[in-house]
Order: structure tokens, then sequence, then C-alpha cells
């Protein structure tokens, strides 16, 4: 006999209708697959494995298999045994999309956040016009919503960028038959009015191959957009030297990418040796956050997009990378902190969430073919990228040298502080919350329900 099962405590009816159900599959392997064993692996026939090895290309066997065991109400997976061989299992029922989500809460959830970014970018607006005056004013958190339409630049600019980001993971994954929702926007109350998107994936992933193309699909999609619309903010920024009585400010951090835009646009590198550095307009600020959204998305950790790609890649290695990563992640943030740059806390509480939260990448149900030459060569363009955007300190307050006056003064205002109070043309209050990481991609893990951030 070429078969081990477990039958214990197993009838004789069930016996013979696993025999029969055994007997159904192992046909339907016919041609594609050379059975050496299989295994019962929950009795009666609740899920079956065949060990063997497959004949020709793989993707193209399992999609044949998949279509097969479907017509017995079967689920194929295919993995890699201990041995070089392959693994067929067998688990009875179909993988289906759940219910349909309402788009109605997808909208909803739109304009909230639409409605909250169009008001942190009109505060933004009214400050540089200076029509705050009196910044302890109650009623200054009033004042942006009647100049909201001031906030579309910065909104249209940030929301461009998401959308670009979300709607490429939607298409894509579509195209590769993957049921997913429309984008739910997280709308919050901080520097950038969202905490970014994500879109749930309502079943596994088919291959390595759907979860390599929807996995870059948002990063790309986002920066095609992020780029040109941060070259256009920063032709309408200035660069210069602190106003004088400032005596702190909050930098938005370098990237490579970043630092060369802003060459290219003032032919210089800032901040230079003088201490001037570009004061950013709202749509700058904006796109340099998109720039932020795909660094984050591209850390090689659990379900972001750059786990994704990471596992698409190495398989079961990539969870290693994974923690790797995370490590890395508080170590760094640890000696930021100890060397007193507060960006620290951002990647010390990033470690925190993904350690506890997103440590783990699923399987796809095709977990052997690989994603051929040319995914690999765009695999490494997005390690390019990744390089490119990474920012090691994404926020950090500098201090100027003043000469001792009275009129030198630390801001503490509220949000809506003059930018030429405070520098960069960010509020106050980021010098106490610091940004957060946006949700940005697919949701997708164990019962297709625990959400994947992408940021």
């Amino acid at each position: 006999m070429d078969s081990e099962h477990t039958d214990a405590g197993v009838g004789n009816s069930d016996s013979a209708n696993q025999l029969v159900v055994v007997g159904l599959l192992r046909r339907e392997l016919a041609g594609l697959m050379r059975i050496h064993i299989h295994q019962i692996i929950t009795p009666p026939d609740q899920a079956i494995v065949f060990r063997g090895q497959i004949d020709g290309d793989t993707g193209t066997a399992f999609d044949e298999i998949t279509k097969r065991f479907a017509r017995h109400n079967y689920t194929a997976l295919l993995r890699r045994g201990a041995d070089g061989s392959h693994e067929v299992y067998a688990t009875r029922g179909l993988l289906t999309s759940q219910k349909p989500s309402n788009p109605v809460v997808n909208l909803v959830l739109f304009l909230a956040t639409a409605f909250v970014v169009l008001y942190i970018g009109a505060g933004y607006a009214i400050q540089d016009a200076g029509l705050v005056t009196d910044a302890t004013d109650p009623s200054i958190i009033l004042l942006p919503l009647r100049y909201i339409h001031l906030g579309l630049p910065f909104a249209g600019t940030l929301l461009g960028i998401l959308l670009a980001h979300e709607l490429s993971h939607f298409f894509v994954a579509r195209r590769h038959g993957s049921p997913v929702s429309l984008p739910y926007f997280i709308p919050m109350p901080n520097i950038l009015g969202t905490m970014g998107a994500v879109i749930v994936q309502r079943a596994p992933m088919r291959s390595r191959k759907s979860l390599f193309d929807i996995g870059v699909a948002g990063p790309l999609g986002g920066l095609i957009v992020a780029i040109p619309l941060l070259v256009i903010g920063l032709s309408l920024s200035s660069v210069g030297l602190p106003p004088a009585g400032t005596e702190s400010a909050i930098q938005e951090g370098n990237s490579l990418l970043y630092l060369a835009l802003k060459y290219l646009v003032f032919g210089e590198i800032l901040p230079n040796s003088s201490g001037a550095d570009v004061w950013l307009h709202p749509v700058a600020f904006a796109a340099w956050a998109g720039l932020l959204v795909t660094a984050i998305n591209l850390i090689p950790v659990g379900q972001l997009d750059g786990g994704h790609i990471s596992y698409a890649i190495l398989g079961n290695r990539a969870r290693m990378l994974g923690r790797l990563t995370i490590a890395a992640m508080a170590l760094w943030g640890g000696w930021l902190m100890l060397s007193g740059n507060e960006a620290g806390g951002f990647w010390l509480l990033w470690a925190l969430l993904n350690l506890v939260l997103n440590r783990q990448h699923p399987a796809p149900l095709d977990d052997v073919t690989p994603i051929g030459t040319n995914r690999l060569a765009l695999g490494l363009v997005m390690i390019a990228i990744f390089v490119l955007t990474f920012m090691p300190a994404p926020l950090r307050e500098v201090r100027f040298d003043a000469p001792d006056s009275p009129q030198t003064t630390r801001s503490t205002a509220a949000v809506l502080t003059p930018p030429s109070e405070i520098g960069r043309g960010m509020p106050e209050t980021a010098r106490r919350v610091f940004i957060d990481a946006p949700a940005i991609g697919v949701a997708d893990a164990d019962e297709q329900v625990a959400l994947w951030t992408d940021a």
C-alpha cells in the first residue's frame, strides 16, 4: 500500500467514503503529479495531503489542480516538502470571499478623511497668510472652517497620492482575481489629517506572483504621483534662514531621493552649511509625506508591501528577515533616543506595533512556483526605491543659535501658530505628537480579516 492515513475512531461508512474521496482526488492528479504517498491530515476526509512530484511547470499544474479539486468541493494548496518533494493539500470546502462590504462605508470614510485633511491643510494655509493674530484665542479652531477651500492644495496632493497607492493595489488585485474591498480611508486629527488607508483581502493570495504584483503596485503607483507633485511643491517653497526670533523648529526628514529633488529645484544641498533650508509649501509637505509613506510600506516586515515583496521572493525565509528588521528598527530607535533625537520614538513605536501585530506573513495557496526573472529584477528595483526613500529620522526638532534677547523665545503656541514662528511650515504640536505611520496597503491574513498595514 502506498498510503498512510489516520483513521482512529472512524466508522466503516466513513472509511468507505474516505477511500472514495481519496480515489477521486488521486484521479484528478493523474497526468499532473506522480504521487508517492498520501496522508489523511484531518479524518475522515476534511484534509488530505498528496506527496510526490509535479511534472512540468508547477504554476500551470496548480491552476489545473485547483479547477479539478473545486469540482469536488475541495481547495488545493501547494507546498514544498522538507525533502524537496511537492505536497498538494486538499481541504474540504471552497475558500470564497466573504460578503462584499457596503461601499457606502468606504464613501463615508473617504469624505470624512477628505474633510479632516482639508481642515488641516486650511490651517497651514492661514498660518502662511498670517491670518492668526492671537494664537491663544479658542475661536481659532473654527478659523480653518471659514477658509476650508485654502486646504485644497494640501488635501488634493495628499489624497491624490494615497488614492494612487490604494487603487493600484485594488486594480492589480482584481486583475489577479483576488477579491478585495474598496479602500477604507482613516481620518485622524494629526499633522496630516489621516492615518492613510487599507483595502481588505477577502481570500488567500493565489500565488507568489500575484502576491508580488499586488505588493509592488501600491508603492509604484503612489511614487509616480508623489515625485512630480513634490517637484511642483518645492518650486512653490522658499529657501532661507530661520526667521528672527525663532529658537527651534520641526525639520522634515531627508532621504536620498528628497535630497536629490531639492538639489534639482534649488541647485544646492539643503540644509546648507549656512543653516538655510527649504520652508515647505503645503503641496511640498504633502508630497514629502508621500515619500515617507512609500518608505514605510517598503519595510520588509509582515504584511507591509515590503513584507509581501520579500515573501514572494524568499518564501519562509522572509520571516527571519522580518524579525531582523524589527530588531533593527528597535535598535536604531533606541540609539536615536539616547542621542537626544526624538525621531527614535517613531522607530520604537513602529517596531513595537510590528512585533505585536504584524510579525507573520500567511503563505499563498501556491507557495512553490517562483516569481520568475522579470519580477526578481523588479524586486531589485523596489529595494533601490526603498533605499532612496528611506528617512532615518522622519521628523526632528532643531534648535537655532540666537542672541540673548527678550524677543528670542521658544514657541509653545497651538496648532495654528504661524510657521514663521515655528519653522518648516509644520505646527507646534508636531513637537509633541510624532507623525503616525499611515496604514497603507492590503489587509490579508489567516481568515482574511486582519488588517495589512501597508502603513
